[in-house]
């Protein structure tokens, strides 16, 4: 009894400590909304140029099953690719740290991938892949590969090297090395690389289904502008924020749950 006590007592303390984290936030979107309201209907200007907030929620709203069918499908192209991206760019990574030639080899053509505008390369991997959610998925993962990659190549430099010796000393494998001391020492940098990913496994996935799709939320922004029904583009632009701001929350989550050691968890706390 008293363990469930102490459980529900802690849970309702994280709940507090949540809200009361959030708050500033939450206090200043309310603050942006009834000022963005008021001054669309006081200055009158018309919907296809600004269109208030209420005539987005409307929209939201009213299309609910259809925005959230779009949203789940942009949501599946994201998560896929952003896993595909970050798995090859760890492994890029940890090729980098451990082979300072193939790093400099390399280096120079990751970093013009990564300067290549998706919008351009879209196109050549739907050639590639077709039009289906592969072809997303593809994208997505282009997006998102370089900054785990050079996340992970710096983290797994940057270990104590006093703790080395001590694991030289006492004749550990290589694999030892990696996973109890070079790994956890990257872990942060990794983080870090994981949030810029998946935010930018959203933006891939939009922008893909802008180029050539019939479903998602990147096809709804291109099918309202069309038709300048501009509360749905908002509408649609509003889930795709939410899409990226959940995301980013349970990667910042996961990152509190496995490295609640690192000096910037306890500062956050």
């Amino acid at each position: 009894m008293t363990a469930h006590t102490d459980a529900m007592s802690g849970m309702r303390m994280g709940l507090a400590n949540a809200l009361a984290a959030a708050m500033p936030c939450l206090i200043t979107t309310v603050i942006v909304l009834v000022a963005w309201e008021v001054a669309v209907e006081v200055t009158g200007v018309p919907a296809y140029i600004i269109p208030a907030p209420s005539r987005i929620w409307a929209a939201l709203i009213s299309g609910n099953a259809s925005l959230g069918y779009h949203t789940a499908i942009t949501a599946f192209e994201a998560l896929a690719g952003f896993v595909i991206g970050s798995a090859f760019g760890a492994l890029l990574g940890i090729v980098f740290a451990y082979s300072p030639l193939v790093a400099r080899s390399l280096m120079p053509y990751v970093i013009a991938s990564n300067t290549i505008p998706v919008v351009a390369i879209a196109p050549i991997i739907m050639l590639w892949f077709g039009s289906g959610i592969g072809a997303k998925v593809a994208v997505t993962a282009f997006l998102s590969f370089f900054p785990l990659a050079l996340n992970m190549m710096k983290g797994l430099q940057s270990y104590d090297r006093t703790v080395m010796e001590v694991f030289h000393v006492a004749a550990a494998t290589p694999l030892q090395r990696f996973f109890k001391m070079r790994l956890p020492s990257a872990l942060p940098y990794v983080f870090v690389g994981l949030k810029l990913n998946v935010t930018f496994s959203v933006i891939g996935a939009i922008v893909s289904e802008f180029v050539q799709s019939d479903r998602g939320l990147g096809f709804v922004i291109m099918t309202a502008y069309r038709t300048l029904n501009m509360p749905r583009l908002w509408a649609a632009m509003l889930a795709s924020a939410l899409l990226g701001i959940l995301l980013f929350v349970l990667v910042a989550a996961a990152e509190r749950w496995l490295i609640p050691w690192h000096s910037s968890m306890r500062d956050n706390s």
